[in-house]
């Protein structure tokens, strides 16, 4: 297997991260829907009813982050406990629980037909390097290994023909969460603190992955060259954004002017980036993809004959963006 892989150039990389801890606090559904709230706080409101629908929002989202940071507590006082109990502190392991069970109950009253709630973020990057045709060869020995019934072969290949990022949300399961933490306060009260910390250990391992988006990074490449490129692309066409500029920071502006080439090279690097998702299979439409290529395309050909190509870049931002929003769960 080890060959095959090396036979064909691939490489793959693969990093995972939690996103907070105990000692650094969590990244919630609260810190996100806070941020959510003041960013929307600021539209405004066209009509009584609007006004009366949007203040039952923020009722709701106040709740939800009432009930999330209560949740992330209980969390992270269940560390608390199993690092005090392998600091051989008991007292303040029973000190912790209490708080946790405390902070479950609150939960509970609040929403008793809460299954799960929001804890923690999990982020886990993919990638491959290797080039298109390499993946392709790569792609060609799966169907092999699968025409000959090589499943665990296929599969093995398989898994490594991927370049993505991964969020993954953990929740505190309601239904199980609490009855594990109380039976393990009669363990500590009995002396039996390895038996409570095994236990304990077991319960952090119950968090559950309740909500998991899988995004294609090199469409999220794709898009950022396509907005360098957009950029350049002003500066070329639009010397007057230059000359509005205040006078003393265009003396400070050592940079070179950008060129045609530079914009083209962006967009064909947007390009290989598209076929690569593609080849990898990230959102099986066809038709999406010809459309960012043909898209692209048209810009390309506007660049090279030195005419406008704003229009053409909001255009293929916002298509893109939509494609994204196909991965993260929403459409624009």
């Amino acid at each position: 297997m080890y060959d095959k892989l090396k036979s064909i150039g691939i490489i793959v990389l693969a990093v995972a991260t939690i996103v907070g801890s105990a000692g650094g606090g969590h990244l919630s559904w609260a810190d996100t829907a806070e941020k959510s709230q003041s960013g929307s706080s600021q539209a405004a409101v066209s009509s009584p009813e609007a006004s009366q629908e949007n203040k039952g929002q923020e009722a709701i989202q106040k709740e939800r982050e009432k009930l999330v940071k209560e949740a992330v507590t209980a969390l992270e006082e269940t560390e608390h406990a199993l690092k005090a109990l392998q600091d051989n502190k008991p007292n303040e392991a029973l000190n912790a629980l209490s708080t946790v069970i405390g902070k479950l109950e609150i939960i509970v009253a609040r929403d008793p037909e809460l299954k799960f709630v929001p804890v923690d973020v999990e982020v886990t990057s993919i990638d491959i390097l290797a080039d298109l045709e390499k993946i392709k060869e790569a792609l060609e020995d799966v169907r092999e290994f699968l025409d000959e019934g090589e499943i665990q072969k296929a599969r093995r290949l398989l898994s490594t023909l991927g370049s993505e990022l991964v969020i993954s949300t953990l929740s505190l399961p309601l239904a199980t969460y609490p009855d594990a933490i109380k039976a393990i306060v009669p363990l500590i009260d009995q002396g039996k603190i390895d038996e409570a910390k095994k236990a304990l250990e077991a319960v952090l391992d119950t968090l559950v992955v309740t909500n998991r988006i899988v995004i294609p990074l090199p469409v999220l490449r794709a898009e950022f060259f396509v907005k360098e490129a957009q950029k350049l692309a002003q500066q070329l066409e639009t010397p007057a954004i230059a000359s509005a500029e205040s006078a003393e920071k265009k003396t400070q502006q050592t940079e070179t002017p950008p060129t045609k080439q530079q914009v083209l090279d962006l967009l064909k690097a947007a390009h290989q980036q598209l076929r690569l998702a593609e080849t990898l299979g990230y959102g099986l439409e066809e038709k999406q993809y010809t459309k960012l290529h043909e898209q692209i395309a048209a810009i390309e050909q506007k660049i090279g004959a030195e005419e406008a190509t704003e229009g053409l870049f909001a255009k293929l931002r916002k298509t893109l963006s939509n494609f994204v929003s196909t991965f993260t769960g929403g459409e624009e």
